[in-house]
């Protein structure tokens, strides 16, 4: 008996660490993804803004063109 309890025991052991070790690889791409996200969305911010301001000076130099 005791040496079933004994290679229970080493299997769950075992399993308990496959899983640790899972759980850990994908923290690891949770976080990459989460990082590649944020740099995208600083991207699309940035690019947005240039976007903007480049209409906007459109705009501007298209009033003064106009007005004379």
């Amino acid at each position: 008996m005791n040496t079933t309890n004994d290679v229970s025991n080493k299997m769950q052991n075992d399993i308990n660490k496959k899983l640790i070790s899972f759980n850990d690889k994908q923290n690891d791409l949770i976080f990459e993804t989460r990082s590649r996200l944020f740099k995208l969305e600083h991207n699309f911010r940035l690019l947005i803004l240039a976007v903007a301001i480049t209409g906007s000076v459109l705009a501007l130099t298209g009033l003064a063109v106009i007005n004379g």
